[in-house]
């Protein structure tokens, strides 16, 4: 089993609180319960004033008992439309170091949340010659999901199904291709019933890759930059293998909607110029969000295929 490179942008005072106390507190749960790891690595992009704070937090004097951690640091302020840059450079960074050591990269957010398993279940998958692990977290509203989270330890994936699909964020809410108010941002489109959403996207990302040479010239967005290029990825179409959530804040995106139902034609027009002409091809992998002990509802699946390759016939045509 592989080592790994994990890195991540830390700024501002909400980001860096979302970091200290839920995203380092749910990656701990998981060295603490299988760590595969012996000699990895975790780098913080952050500004040097943040520093004191993070180091003073307990859950990142808890990280160092698993991972080795180093700062870069970042020149100035950084504010939230600076965030893409930035991203260039910890994606090129990190993708330096982990390709000089020989290990596995996985460039992760401030406010990624990991469910059971999560880092276990990848490096097995990857232990099978796969170059990546494709997969997508749930989108939920840190307003309204942190308190679910807060002062508890070791969610099982059904319980971190539960907070992810009843505190949903506004830009999940309206990519549901049967709203009225649709998204202006289809990135990503999900099909849902009572206990379960069927997610299709022109973007889902490489959660763990293999590095190679060409991700050290890649730009910051890897479900865009790093997508094309991957030779064997592993697509992950059942979300409890690789448990994880978003705690977006409700200012992300927002209003991501407009008053408008959704429309095929209408999102292959916007995909060919807000992304790569590849990525129409992701709109033929879903993923499935649901508790363990449910069902998969395949009409969610046969539904979003009607709609999937009515859009990719349209990618198909001259703009």
């Amino acid at each position: 089993m592989s080592e790994i490179c994990i890195s991540n942008l830390v700024y501002g005072e909400s980001y860096t609180n979302v970091f200290l106390n839920f995203h380092l507190k749910s990656l701990i749960e998981n060295l603490a319960s299988s760590n595969p790891f012996s000699r990895s690595y975790y780098l913080i992009f952050t500004e040097q004033d943040n520093i004191a704070k993070i180091e003073a937090h307990e859950n990142f004097q808890q990280l160092k008992k698993y991972l080795n951690v180093h700062f870069l640091k970042i020149d100035g302020a950084v504010n939230y439309d600076q965030r893409y840059a930035l991203q260039g450079l910890q994606v090129q960074t990190t993708a330096q170091f982990a390709l000089t050591n020989n290990m596995l990269l996985h460039t992760a957010c401030a406010d990624v949340y990991y469910g059971p398993n999560f880092f276990t279940n990848a490096c097995e998958i990857l232990d099978k010659g796969y170059d990546a692990v494709v997969h997508q977290p749930m989108r939920t509203a840190l307003e309204s999901a942190s308190p679910h989270l807060t002062g508890r330890w070791a969610l099982s994936v059904d319980e971190l199904f539960e907070v992810g699909f009843t505190n949903p964020h506004p830009i999940w809410i309206s990519g549901n291709w049967d709203s009225p108010y649709f998204t202006k941002y289809p990135y990503q489109m999900i099909w849902a019933d009572e206990t379960s959403v069927c997610l299709r996207g022109f973007s889902i990302s490489p959660s763990i890759v293999v590095a190679k040479e060409w991700m050290k010239t890649a730009g910051g967005c890897t479900d865009i930059s790093f997508m094309p290029y991957l030779e064997n990825p592993y697509y992950s179409n059942d979300w409890s293998e690789l448990p994880m959530i978003e705690l977006c804040h409700l200012f992300s995106f927002y209003p991501p909607f407009s008053n408008k139902k959704s429309n095929a034609r209408e999102v292959a027009t916007w995909a060919k110029s807000h992304t790569l002409p590849q990525n129409f091809k992701n709109l033929s992998k879903y993923i499935i969000y649901k508790k363990t002990t449910d069902e998969v509802n395949p009409e969610l699946i046969s539904r979003s295929q009607v709609v999937a390759d009515e859009i990719m016939s349209y990618g198909d045509q001259n703009a």
